[in-house]
């Protein structure tokens, strides 16, 4: 996976697809496997921005089940299996508990158990062609001692009566799952490149004839010529379409999220806990040797490049979730990271993602995305290029993403690839049980591919498992191009804290022998990595 910008300047397109999100991702794979050229073009790294800001759930849809949506229960259900069987090594299922209230209120114990049944009913098929460690239970319920036996006193109170029990899928590395899909269009043909943002269109008899693009690594601009164009840029997508005079102005308004991480260990066991404030949920979701605490959401009016997250708001989000939280209160001190992103404005969690066909605005060749979440961008992407096609008029074959392995998905059982490979790849290469878990966690049935760098067998400073090999990796094979699409992206290094001095500058020490930094680079890149941290 190489960034050719002399290739994206001399190819005539069919589709180009702006914004390397999930989303756009997602559809610009969707288009590659279904024979149309397709170049992908995305103004700062791939997953870098709102798909980077998540629970890392892959909800299944119980959520739905308040607004009676079945549709929408039914399209989250078959995209979480999707997922779970695309990406076994990326997508796992995850357990969820909720306490249940009084008998009058509506999550009393009874309606809770009536609305595990609907869903059980809804989902019938969830589990469908998986195999026995990806299946999803049926949900259910659990007796108020059940409860506190398995999380502690702290829930016996009067208020609580039990807890209902789902199951949904939870994609541990959610920016690695975004380069799988990648990969995968590569390998079907997609072009790509990151640090390239759209700076103009060429308009010609009420078309988009060519973009004008930026590479932000060279300070030079190019064209890129396609014959249809998505805009799937997330929240900059009104930003980009203000860039087309000719259309009318449209308000995109949106919804600033947050999510906080912390290293504290909230609840026992590694089951994702929801708790209530009035009507809004918050989840605490364990997620390696951290827990995630989300969502806080907030009206954002500014431009999308301007979020930042003010101290007085983190302060306020963490007194909400002690109002909910029953254990020791969480302090300031206690939060090593945050999530931020953006949700469309107005939202509603019954919503559907739209489609935006500029041709009766006067340009026939344009489609802008509207998202709403990060579980259903296959199915997005597969809606897109359908509508795309039938527009054209063209004969085309169904879409087969639903069952073709992203990227390291090439397996019957993870746990058995696990089995089959872990001491092997130990014997081979020296390293320990907990770096080769981890490369097969990270790379499933493509960890072979970071073995090709030998020489770098050896993990980090301060880390058991991230390997030196994985650095050269992402810089040889995934455009990583600066410290911080390594950090925060291509490994899970500074997922959830910033990274030790010395485990920066071994990096930065790494990837500038490979591209040629001098040691004030380094030291630049190291610098801009550490600004993304709390």
């Amino acid at each position: 996976m190489k960034r050719n910008l002399e290739q994206l300047a001399s190819t005539r397109y069919d589709l180009l697809v702006i914004g390397g999100g999930i989303n756009g991702v997602a559809t610009a794979y969707e288009a590659a496997t279904r024979g149309l050229k397709t170049c992908l073009l995305e103004a700062s790294d791939f997953m870098s921005q709102t798909s980077s800001n998540s629970l890392k759930i892959i909800h299944g849809g119980f959520r739905y089940l308040q607004q009676a949506n079945f549709k929408r229960i039914r399209e989250s259900s078959r995209e979480r299996r999707n997922l779970l069987k695309i990406a076994p090594h990326l997508v796992h299922p995850l357990q969820c508990l909720m306490p249940t209230e009084s008998v009058w209120k509506l999550r009393s114990l009874p309606n809770m158990f009536a609305a595990s049944l609907i869903n059980g009913l809804v989902s019938f098929d969830r589990s469908k062609g998986l195999p026995p460690d990806k299946r999803i239970p049926l949900g259910g319920i659990m007796s108020k001692k059940e409860l506190i036996e398995l999380l502690g006193k702290e829930f016996d109170r009067p208020s609580v009566t039990g807890a209902a029990v789902w199951h949904d899928g939870m994609a541990v590395n959610s920016e690695r799952l975004g380069l799988a899909f990648l990969h995968a269009g590569v390998q079907n043909g997609l072009d790509a490149a990151n640090y390239c943002p759209v700076t103009g269109f060429t308009l010609k008899n009420g078309r988009i004839s060519s973009v004008q693009v930026k590479d932000e690594l060279s300070g030079s601009s190019f064209t890129v010529k396609a014959d249809h164009v998505v805009n799937a840029a997330g929240a900059w997508v009104g930003g980009l379409l203000h860039q087309l005079p000719s259309l009318p102005k449209r308000d995109f308004p949106q919804c600033r999220v947050m999510n906080l991480v912390t290293k504290r260990q909230l609840f026992p066991g590694r089951m994702a806990v929801g708790l209530f404030d009035h009507e809004r949920a918050f989840f605490f979701v364990p997620w390696g040797k951290y827990w995630m605490i989300g969502t806080d959401e907030a009206a954002w009016t500014d431009e999308p490049g301007r979020l930042q997250i003010r101290e007085e708001e983190i302060e306020r989000f963490l007194g909400r979730i002690n109002k909910v939280y029953p254990g020791t209160p969480l302090r300031r001190e206690d939060i090593c990271h945050l999530h931020k992103g953006f949700v469309p404005g107005r939202f509603k969690p019954d919503g559907d993602f739209k489609l935006l066909d500029h041709h009766q605005e006067g340009i026939a060749n344009l489609i802008s995305i509207l998202p709403v979440k990060y579980t259903t961008a296959r199915d997005v992407g597969q809606k897109t290029v359908d509508f795309l096609l039938r527009k054209l008029g063209r004969a085309f074959m169904e879409s087969q993403t639903a069952d073709m392995p992203l990227e390291g998905g090439d397996m019957e059982s993870f746990s058995v690839f696990c089995a089959e490979n872990t001491e092997c790849l130990m014997d081979e290469t020296g390293i320990s049980e907990q770096a080769a878990r981890h490369l097969l966690r990270n790379y499933g049935s493509s960890y072979r591919q970071v073995l090709r760098y030998s020489n770098l067998l050896r993990p980090l400073p301060s880390s058991e498992e991230i390997l030196l090999a994985e650095i050269a990796y992402a810089v040889d094979e995934e455009m990583a191009v600066h410290l911080d699409d390594v950090v925060r992206r291509r490994t899970d290094l500074g997922a959830g804290e910033k990274p030790l001095p010395e485990t920066l500058a071994c990096c930065a020490a790494l990837m500038g022998n490979m591209l040629g930094w001098t040691a004030e680079q380094q030291q630049h890149e190291i610098v801009r990595c550490e600004k993304f941290y709390l």
